[in-house]
């Protein structure tokens, strides 16, 4: 009977043990997660302002298409006007300056840098949506990671975006 008992307690005891810990680590993977969230969030914020500050120094004003209340509309309407990346890559360096300039855009190199960023960012949204996912069902681990590896294409994001502001204002 006493080994019966002792088995029973040492069992009832393993199990709150590793309850226990999986709650804190369960607790502590929803935390990272929404850490996470809040530094990309804040990430996108930065990002916008600096698409704010870059668009029109990039286009002609005559497009309309900056808008700050729509910055990553923005961003995308830089792109539009640039036209298709692979077409700008198989030009020499003056035929492209000559094809951006007759598009309006006022700062070719600093244009290419935002285009990059803007395709940076396009990246992070499958990861962002997939840890939204995740967070649903509980896994916040997973969550966490998807959020980790979002925020990695939106340092991308703001290292070229930053590259672009630098080259318009002449650093």
């Amino acid at each position: 009977m006493y080994k019966l008992i002792k088995g029973m307690l040492v069992t009832a005891f393993s199990v709150f043990l590793l309850t226990g810990f999986s709650q804190s680590a369960w607790a502590d993977a929803k935390s990272d997660y929404e850490k996470k969230v809040k530094v990309n969030n804040g990430t996108i914020g930065v990002i916008a302002g600096v698409i704010n500050y870059v668009c029109p120094k990039l286009v002609d004003s005559s497009l309309n298409v900056c808008n700050a209340k729509d910055p990553v509309g923005s961003a995308v309407g830089v792109q539009k006007v640039m036209g298709e990346i692979e077409e700008l890559d198989d030009m020499d360096p003056d035929e492209l300056i000559e094809e951006l300039t007759d598009r309006k855009i006022l700062h070719v190199d600093a244009a290419m840098q935002f285009y990059d960023a803007v395709e940076q960012f396009k990246l992070h949204y499958p990861l962002r949506a997939s840890a939204k996912e995740a967070a649903g069902k509980g896994n916040w681990e997973d969550a966490a990671r998807s959020e980790e590896m979002a925020w990695q294409y939106l340092v991308k994001t703001a290292s070229r975006g930053i590259f672009a502001k630098k080259m318009v204002d002449g650093e």
